[in-house]
């Protein structure tokens, strides 16, 4: 209970130096903080789980579709911690409502980081949120000029979950390196001068935390992964695009069968017809015989 009163407390802080009709979009996302483990994740597709113990191996590889992200970068001194904490406030308000369409959109995660140690002895951080699907296509422009949004082409992600409290700078330069070391060897065509370090949890969550730190597979192997990828997405389509326009076919159907009956009850006014002609044509006959018989017994009679 602390902890959220903590978490609220901080968004309360938030608001104080915001306008107020983004007070409520604070405290909303807020909750949705401490309840990080049902927020929407970044959609992945699992191309290989290596899993080897006894060789001290276990990683995955992942293939990430393109997507929007709304992100925001800083530059700093190598000497300085990183600025990703005050980062993650300027992504935090755009999603809580500081945007074009004052919309408040659901928290995604990760917090995605890419970390980048550049030349002048400056490392390059740039913070990242996944747009939710439903805002993809639609998504309103930030109104801080901080924040942008950026179409991220598909990469390919070597990665494996770790659990602890990543709060510090040196907790993920130490998983960095640790990784490095496992995938190296195995996969040598990758980034492994930058890399980025995810966390899907919120800071009050303590236990069973997801962290992640991320390198970007390169070479032929990779684009081969994306273009495979890409051909089967194609094939989707097409699929998709033909069983829409089979059951497009299907609505039709009823309609046609609809008008069948219609057809069908013209059927009994035609035998209705046959039948009062041919009353009508037996009552004649009916009737000349009355007229004929008489004649035909005087006939008789007067022989």
């Amino acid at each position: 209970m602390s902890c959220r009163l903590g978490a609220i407390a901080l968004v309360l802080a938030l608001c104080a130096v915001s306008v107020h009709s983004q007070v409520w979009g604070y405290v909303s996302q807020s909750f949705s903080l401490v309840r990080s483990d049902i927020l929407e994740a970044a959609d992945y597709e699992l191309v290989a789980n290596i899993s080897n113990r006894d060789a001290g191996e276990n990683y995955e590889e992942r293939l990430y579709p393109a997507s929007k992200w709304a992100c925001t970068a800083r530059t700093v001194p190598k000497t300085e911690s990183s600025p990703t904490r005050s980062m993650f406030v300027d992504l935090f308000r755009y999603f809580a409502g500081d945007n074009s369409d004052k919309k408040e959109i659901d928290l995604t995660v990760p917090v995605n980081t890419f970390v980048q140690q550049r030349d002048n002895d400056v490392t390059y951080y740039e913070t990242c949120l996944t747009l939710p699907k439903k805002v993809q296509s639609a998504a309103p422009k930030p109104n801080n000029p901080s924040v942008f949004l950026d179409e991220k082409p598909e990469m390919v992600i070597l990665t494996r979950r770790v659990s602890g409290y990543f709060i510090t700078d040196t907790a993920w330069e130490e998983e960095a390196i640790s990784l490095k070391k496992v995938l190296k060897e195995k996969v040598p065509e990758a980034d492994y001068q930058s890399y980025y370090r995810n966390g899907y949890d919120a800071p009050m969550r303590i236990f069973n935390r997801r962290n992640e730190v991320w390198f970007r597979k390169t070479g032929e192997a990779a684009q081969k992964t994306i273009e495979d990828y890409k051909k089967r997405q194609a094939e989707k389509a097409v699929v998709a695009t033909v069983v829409a326009a089979a059951a497009a076919d299907e609505e039709k159907k009823p309609a046609a069968d609809d008008k069948k009956p219609v057809a069908d009850e013209k059927k009994p006014v035609a035998d209705e017809k046959k039948t009062t002609d041919k009353k009508t044509e037996d009552k004649k006959t009916e009737e000349k015989k009355k007229v004929e018989e008489p004649k035909k017994d005087a006939a008789q009679n007067r022989e």
